[in-house]
């Protein structure tokens, strides 16, 4: 029953991309808030992920919690406590998850905490590596991204699988980079290709599901992040791309930082062949962006105090 869904999925989304004109502009349409200056419900949200049941996750990092809402924004229950412990957290961060689990992240505890989805702790996956970006594929595969001076790690994605054994590895970078500046946000689109936007390089690129390089794509002429000089280490000091994620056609939206027109609310959205189709612009700065399997866009307002969810409106040639 699962393969035929993903089946049709697939079928579904091949069919938009290859009739469906692409939309010329893209506005928003605010159809949820949750949280605000004058309640407790979040205090900064840093991932989130909704289900197909429609449940809305978040990782509260000042609330050391996570959370979960109902399509309405009722919050239902929160789990979680500061500590370092099972279930605990010191700087909570990202979320994702598969059918039956959630996969959780902190800033400065090591591995990757599973619950279900009445927030009740499972295991902690043992993985070593200081985690920068994470998508669950499967239960079987966790891919994560992370930070390491290490050369044999540096600009790969590895996938691991629930006992944090390495199963296999991505390689993106083909030079040899500076520390951190080999630093990604990634996502799959359903036919396993790999999309990636560098945090300190301008340099969007897709690769197939074997890791070959299809694409890649510059859209402020190449330009570095500015450096900064900390103790003993040169590092970039600017945010070029904060975040990427695929909408249910395919289509790509990238959040821009520093060199943006508009800081950390200007989001540009290419085609699967990386051709950019057209930009716009979020009503509040926000650190990342998160689309559902219904396309609806979810981001960040009042630094981090507030969930926005917002209905993608497409305009296309014929409606103009």
């Amino acid at each position: 029953m699962l393969k035929a869904f993903f089946f049709l999925a697939f079928c579904h989304s091949l069919f938009l991309l290859m009739w469906a004109k692409p939309p010329l502009k893209i506005y928003l349409e605010e159809v949820l808030s949750i949280g605000s200056l004058d309640d407790n419900t979040l205090f900064q949200w840093v991932g989130i992920i909704v289900t197909s049941d429609n449940y809305i996750y978040v990782t509260d990092a000042m609330d050391y919690s996570i959370k979960v809402f109902d399509e309405k924004g009722k919050l239902l229950k929160k789990a979680g406590r500061k500590g370092q412990g099972p279930g605990e957290f010191s700087a909570i961060r990202f979320i994702d998850g598969s059918k039956t689990f959630l996969y959780v992240t902190d800033q400065f505890i090591p591995g990757i905490q599973v619950f279900d989805k009445d927030l009740n702790y499972k295991q902690r996956i043992p993985i070593m590596l200081p985690i920068s970006d994470l998508k669950v594929i499967s239960d079987q595969e966790i891919a994560v991204v992370g930070l390491s001076m290490a050369k044999e790690k540096m600009g790969r994605i590895f996938v691991f699988d629930q006992a944090g054994e390495i199963t296999r590895e991505i390689k993106y970078a083909h030079e040899e980079l500076p520390f951190m500046v080999d630093s990604v946000d990634f996502d799959f689109d359903l036919q396993g290709n790999l999309y990636i936007a560098y945090s300190f390089l301008d340099r969007i690129e897709k690769f197939d599901p074997a890791g070959k390089k299809l694409w890649s794509k510059s859209l402020f002429g190449g330009k570095e992040a500015k450096k900064e000089k900390i103790s003993l280490f040169v590092v970039p000091s600017e945010v070029i791309y904060k975040d990427i994620t695929l909408d249910r056609s395919g289509y790509v939206f990238v959040l821009g930082g520093s060199y943006s027109k508009n800081p950390s609310q200007d989001v540009y959205v290419l085609t699967p062949e990386g051709r950019l189709l057209t930009t716009f612009t979020l009503p509040d700065a926000s650190h990342c962006l998160y689309i559902d399997y219904q396309n609806f866009l979810y981001s960040r307002a009042n630094e981090g105090v507030t969930l926005k969810k917002f209905r993608l409106k497409y305009i296309y040639e014929k409606e103009k």
